[in-house]
């Protein structure tokens, strides 16, 4: 991120969404109570208001800071039951169900219906959807909602006064019109840019790691190169562009020669070392821009995009070279010089076929290990 700032706050968020519920749990307290002291001040300042409830507001002047106490306990409550696993999910459970509900105070005194409290609302199910389990939310969620239903209720059957923090019949008064908007405004500020914050950075997190699972599925574990998967992926769309711009490509399939008497004689580890061992050579002598993959135990498949055969011929000979010449050690202060047959073939005579670019150039290989191996072959005579 280009500000340190909100690289800052980057760090924060991704390291949030790792913390275990109770810590979790400990920051959104952290957070309701630096509201609760905002709620509190601004309770003050209005209480003597000529259109407040100045009775009602004294009544309860109290009631955020006591909130902002016993908030105060549970995070000290949390660290008291960091080492009692079986604890957390009675602890997350009733934070649940007490965090939503003490925000309802606020809707209480300035109106149910509210675009502060629909914020608050969403605000807390997308954040909790992303920090807690979905059981947890949906507990928490369902007596949230119950309670909010039932204080409706209760404002219009007559029972409990709209707006309890006004006088009678000021809600149309400018000056009332005018603090709540601001006072909205300044607090769903403050709710969206926690929640879209928190959701972007999760978003993300979310698309990197399907990248990083995608990346993990298309890969060979030992040698670091595409697997059969992988290289099928790349090829079919290699050849797909192959064909729109009519450019010959051409396709090498390797083979290692006596790979399992190599595995007999010293071992499926030497072996392993010897597969990862090619995979370097071959990686080493191909451009960037060219695909490679092992399509499973000692085979190899090089994709040359728009390279002619016999091009890919030339390629494929400085690789067994290459293998040839570069010794990998098997034992101690015994060292093995590997051999590989290479099958060649070109969409020069397969056409653009994905199938038949593979058969022609395992034909061609065929004929390379039944003819002395260690060699080149194409399946047709250039």
């Amino acid at each position: 991120m280009k500000y340190p700032l909100l690289k800052h706050i980057n760090k924060i968020f991704l390291a949030m969404l790792d913390w275990d519920l109770v810590k979790k749990s400990q920051a959104i307290l952290w957070y309701a109570s630096f509201t609760a002291l905002i709620i509190y001040f601004m309770q003050i300042k209005y209480m003597y208001h000529p259109l407040a409830n100045t009775g009602l507001l004294l009544k309860l002047q109290w009631l955020y800071p006591g909130i902002f106490v016993l908030n105060t306990f549970l995070i000290l409550f949390g660290f008291f039951i960091k080492n009692k696993p079986e604890a957390h999910i009675y602890y997350v459970l009733f934070l649940s169900v007490y965090y939503p509900c003490s925000l309802l105070g606020l809707p209480i005194g300035i109106g149910l219906l509210n675009l502060l409290n629909g914020v608050i609302f969403m605000g807390i199910i997308l954040t909790a959807l992303l920090l807690y389990p979905r059981f947890v939310v949906y507990f928490g969620l369902i007596v949230y909602v119950a309670v909010y239903y039932l204080l409706s209720g209760l404002t219009v059957t007559g029972y409990l006064d709209y707006a309890l923090a006004y006088k009678p019949y000021t809600l149309l008064h400018k000056d009332v019109q005018n603090t709540q908007i601001i006072y909205s405004m300044f607090y769903t500020t403050l709710y969206a840019a926690f929640t879209i914050t928190l959701f972007d950075i999760s978003v993300e997190r979310w698309r990197r790691y399907n990248s990083k699972i995608e990346k993990l599925s298309c890969t060979d574990e030992l040698t670091g190169l595409l697997n059969r998967r992988g290289v099928n992926e790349i090829i079919d769309l290699q050849m797909q562009q192959a064909q729109i711009t009519h450019r010959e490509t051409s396709l090498i399939m390797v083979d290692i020669d006596n790979f399992k008497n190599i595995n007999d004689q010293y071992g499926h580890h030497q072996g392993d070392l010897v597969l990862k061992h090619v995979a370097n050579i071959l990686r080493k002598n191909l451009r960037a821009s060219d695909v490679i993959g092992r399509y499973g135990g000692e085979e190899f498949v090089i994709l040359l995009p728009f390279t002619s055969i016999e091009n890919a011929v030339s390629v494929a000979e400085v690789c067994r070279k290459a293998l040839e010449q570069t010794a990998v050690e098997v034992k101690e202060n015994e060292m093995l010089y590997i051999k590989a047959c290479f099958g060649v073939s070109s969409t020069a005579f397969s056409g653009f076929d994905y199938t038949g670019l593979f058969e022609q150039a395992d034909k061609a290989l065929y004929e390379a290990k039944h003819n002395g191996k260690n060699q080149v072959r194409t399946a047709f005579t250039l």
